[in-house]
């Protein structure tokens, strides 16, 4: 009778065991791991999002994969969010982590697969994620440090096209027609003989030397780089200039770096090349101010206005007076050395 039992007991206990490992075999089967970047070509320092998903039964407890600083020796992390846990209708659990990923070192980076090693114990079973491959691309040329200062590129030409002035030209036909209903409206009412120049009375034309002189005075005034403010100074300075080239000299110096400034002053006629030499000192340094933090004398802040003053001065178009004007200025001396004698 005891041997009965006994083997009534066994037998059942290897029943047990049998659906056990049935029962853990199908949760190992169940349960599906997976990652996912955004892209797999990234330039150097830019970032992505890497997604890992952990699918489940409800009835099932498992961890994630504990990551925090780096993926692999060459991609880190930037940030990473929480486990994010989603319900679906066939009871299961959708377990989200994402995590904002970089590199600083170009060339393709392999990711080998991320294993969940606690859920692994748990099933019996490695659960693991498909090999991954990110591209890392350097745009830039290298910089040799030895090299030192260099001056900035220039602007790269960029081709142009007439479809994009396409969504302006509502605006264009809009604004032609209001001008000739206008012009239309003017000339009726005041007759065509009378010019446009009654809508606007005109100003009187400061040239561009005394424009520059004014703002030169100004900033010498405010006592900028006194106030170590020097790099405002600078800007303040070049801005003045590059305006004063423009209008004198009709070179697009706003939109040109130094030695495209350089550049265009060989082919025109400027008086002394002195006044060219302090022109480029003043930009140069302005240069070493803005983009590579030099922190100029004293005696150099000085230097630059005097030789801006210099410039705007040796360059200045002579105004060509009338007959009339010269007369009215030599009555006027006369008359001030008479009162003075």
């Amino acid at each position: 009778m005891k041997i009965d039992t006994y083997i009534t007991w066994l037998r059942n206990a290897m029943l047990v065991i049998g659906l056990m490992m049935c029962s853990f075999s199908s949760f190992g089967q169940d349960v599906t791991v997976s990652a996912q970047m955004d892209s797999t070509v990234i330039f150097i320092g830019g970032q992505i999002d890497l997604k890992l998903q952990l699918s489940q039964p409800q009835d099932l407890e498992l961890s994630f994969p504990l990551l925090t600083d780096t993926i692999t020796r060459n991609i880190e992390i930037v940030r990473f969010n929480e486990l994010d846990t989603l319900s679906r209708d066939n009871g299961r659990f959708l377990i989200e982590q994402n995590f904002r990923i970089t590199s600083f070192d170009s060339g393709l980076h392999y990711i080998p697969p991320i294993v969940f090693e606690e859920a692994s114990q748990k099933l019996g079973a490695i659960l693991q994620t498909e090999p991954m491959a990110l591209m890392v691309v350097n745009p830039f040329e290298e910089v040799d440090p030895q090299k030192g200062i260099v001056d900035i590129k220039k602007p790269q030409e960029t081709p142009f096209h007439l479809s994009e002035l396409y969504k302006y030209l509502p605006w264009v036909l809009g604004l032609l027609a209001l001008a000739g209903i206008v012009t239309f409206v003017a000339l009726k009412y005041f007759g065509k003989d009378v010019p446009v120049k009654i809508f606007k009375k005109e100003e009187p034309i400061i040239p561009p030397h005394e424009k520059a002189l004014e703002a030169l005075g100004k900033i010498k005034e405010e006592k900028l780089w006194q106030h170590n403010r020097v790099k405002e100074y600078y800007s303040g300075v070049t801005d003045t200039l590059r305006h004063y080239i423009e209008e004198r000299f009709e070179i697009r110096a706003m939109e040109q770096t130094t030695d495209e400034i350089m550049d265009s002053f060989k082919g025109v006629d400027v008086s002394g090349v002195k006044s060219i030499d302090n022109l480029k000192q003043i930009l140069m340094t302005a240069d070493l101010v803005k983009f590579a933090k030099h922190e100029p004398l004293p005696d150099e802040n000085d230097l630059s206005m005097i030789n801006a003053y210099f410039f705007v001065n040796q360059t200045k178009e002579e105004e060509i007076k009338s007959l009339e004007e010269e007369k009215a200025e030599m009555l006027k001396k006369e008359e001030n050395e008479a009162v003075t004698e």
